[in-house]
Order: structure tokens, then C-alpha cells, then sequence
């Protein structure tokens, strides 16, 4: 099917990938894919259709990034991608690299100051967690330590809990060895 210059499967409740063979249609200037339920990332073949004119894959759950500006994709605004909130890249403004750099890092030192900043930012995540759990658990304490009403509740829950937890695994073994033995 070489042939064929418009393909519109729109609206039609597709679901899955696009097929990379869809690149194989060389003499194809529209192709509209909108308003399905295809999964995964645009292939990268679909660069290969040079007569393309007119592009959408629209309001499917694409993932990944775009074809950028590659070939005739450049030529593709917002519109043909919109609708799809797990893609990135060109021309959508939703960015494929942390930190929304839009470029690739040019030099190793780069890449390191990358995960120098998410060393960084998960310091202090862990800092920011160990300080809440001992403000909170010191803090908890000197209640208890200052109101001797809540102390005994607390106290008192504790060994009744601890009470019942007992009682039933006691139960428990009793039910064990009474059906071991009828066996």
C-alpha cells in the first residue's frame, strides 16, 4: 500500500502501539491517528515519510518524546500532539530532561553537576524527613512526660492491646493442636 497518501484512523478506539511499519508508506502526506487510546512512544521511523503534511496523534496516551524537528516534524505545532500528558519534547513545552534543560549535556562535567543537584535536593529531603521524626518524637515525649493523664492512656492502650494480641495467638495454638489431633 505503498500508494496511499492519506491514512485517518481517528476516533476508532485503537489501542496499543503505533506500528513502525506504518513508515514503510512512502507516498503518505496525512496522517491522523487522533482520539484513540495508543500507547507507548512515536517510532522514530515515521521520519522517513518526507511527503508528510499534515501529522496528529492527539488525545492518546503517547509517551516518550516527540520527533523534535526532525524532517517534516518540524513542521508540526502543539495541535498534533496535544492531549497526551506523558509526552515531551518539541514543539510541546513539557521538557524529556530534568531540570527542563533542553539540550543534552555537551561534556561529562555537565552530566555530574546533574546528579551533583539530585544528590543535593535528596539530602535534603532526607535532612528535612530526620528533622520532622525527631522534632515529632521528642516533641510526643514531653507531652507524655509533662501530662501524666496521657501518659496512663497511652500506658494503659499499650498493655490492653498487648493483652488481646496474646490472648489470641494463645487461642490460635489451642486450634493448631486441637486439629492435630482429631487428624
Amino acid at each position: 500500500m505503498s500508494w496511499l497518501t492519506t491514512l485517518n484512523l481517528s476516533n476508532n478506539y485503537l489501542t496499543g502501539s503505533i506500528p513502525d511499519s506504518v513508515s514503510k508508506l512512502g507516498q503518505l502526506e496525512s496522517l491522523d491517528l487522533s482520539h484513540n487510546a495508543l500507547t507507548g512512544q512515536i517510532p522514530r521511523g515515521l521520519t522517513k515519510l518526507t511527503s508528510l503534511e499534515a501529522f496528529s496523534v492527539a488525545y492518546n496516551n503517547l509517551s516518550g518524546p516527540t520527533l523534535d524537528a526532525q524532517n517534516q516534524f518540524g513542521t508540526f505545532d502543539n495541535s498534533s500532539y496535544e492531549g497526551n500528558p506523558n509526552l515531551c519534547g518539541p514543539p510541546l513545552s513539557q521538557s524529556c530532561f530534568p531540570y527542563h534543560d533542553t539540550k543534552l549535556p555537551s561534556s561529562p562535567n555537565e552530566a555530574g553537576d546533574h546528579r551533583s543537584d539530585e544528590s543535593i535536593d535528596f539530602l535534603i529531603l532526607f535532612g528535612s524527613f530526620s528533622l520532622f521524626f525527631v522534632v515529632s518524637f521528642w516533641g510526643f515525649m514531653a507531652v507524655l512526660y509533662f501530662k501524666r493523664t496521657w501518659r496512663f492512656a497511652l500506658f494503659t492502650l499499650v498493655d490492653e492491646f498487648g493483652d488481646m494480641i496474646y490472648v489470641r495467638f494463645v487461642l490460635s495454638v489451642r486450634k493448631i493442636r486441637a486439629a492435630q489431633r482429631d487428624n
